[in-house]
């Protein structure tokens, strides 16, 4: 199915002296989404650089501004072709001699994924329940009746141990703990941020990506947003991997928005369903 999507972000920095940022608002470009137009503006009227990057991978933009404040608007259509699972087969896991180099990484600890740190707990919660996709959705569960959705409770320091210790945390957090709990029982995954249509906040949503039966699949344990509406934006071990931005000393974000619109007709239910899962490419 193709879903089209329109995606405004508007963003206010102010520098305290020239200097310059990397961005990481662009969507991805693969052969599961297909940008139709898109645009940068920003109020210093300095050049916005693409920076090269293989396609399916994030995408980084450069710019470098005179001291003050800069405003930034990103406007993009897309088009995003999302197949969702039969819900009556359930992917496997795969066992570890016969994952793909590229994937194998995404089963070590990592910054924010202190996988190494819950192989017991993983084992005690988890290890009863059937491998691959009810496994993943056991932990999905857990962490949605374990946790408390919480802004504001913690920070860009926050890792997925933390988060477990707090109780507590914003959708950034809950796809940290879901990819840590998930690799401490030997499935790799990875985490993933997107634009999500019909989330309640004006900002990017974090989720988690799992590798089951040779594919990436989409999982999300805040059911803040339905699934079919995620265009997706980056990837990588966590969120240190896909930061919106990257700057220079004396530079403060003021300001930050996010509109997603759906242009194409109601197709498909776009209701929250927690288990269902949809393929990544």
């Amino acid at each position: 199915m193709i879903h089209r999507f329109a995606i405004t972000t508007s963003l206010r920095y102010h520098f305290d002296q020239a200097g310059w940022l990397l961005l990481n608002l662009a969507v991805t470009k693969s052969h599961h989404q297909r940008i139709l137009q898109e645009s940068w503006q920003n109020s210093a009227g300095v050049t916005i650089q693409e920076q090269p990057t293989p396609e399916g991978t994030p995408r980084f933009h450069a710019l470098s501004v005179p001291a003050g404040t800069l405003e930034i608007k990103y406007h993009v259509e897309v088009e995003r072709a999302v197949q969702a699972g039969d819900q009556s087969w359930r992917p496997p896991e795969v066992p570890l001699i016969d994952l793909p180099p590229a994937v194998t990484r995404y089963l070590y600890p990592s910054r924010y994924c202190e996988s190494d740190k819950l192989v017991r707990l993983a084992a005690k919660e988890f290890g009863g329940i059937d491998p691959g996709h009810e496994k993943v959705v056991g932990v999905c569960n857990w962490i949605h009746d374990h946790l408390d959705y919480l802004p504001g409770s913690t920070d860009e320091h926050t890792s997925a141990v933390d988060c477990l210790t707090l109780r507590a945390g914003v959708c950034r957090d809950f796809a940290h703990l879901g990819v840590a709990l998930c690799r401490a029982l030997g499935i790799p995954a990875r985490y993933g941020s997107a634009y999500a249509y019909g989330l309640p906040s004006h900002d990017l949503h974090a989720f988690f990506e799992v590798w089951l039966g040779n594919q990436w699949w989409y999982y999300d344990a805040t059911r803040l947003a339905p699934q079919p509406g995620f265009i997706l934006v980056g990837t990588g071990h966590d969120a240190a991997d896909t930061p919106v931005a990257t700057m220079a000393m004396g530079v403060f974000c003021e300001a930050m928005t996010v509109d997603v619109q759906r242009l194409t007709p109601l197709e498909i239910d776009y209701s929250i369903q927690p288990l269902t899962f949809y393929l990544n490419s």
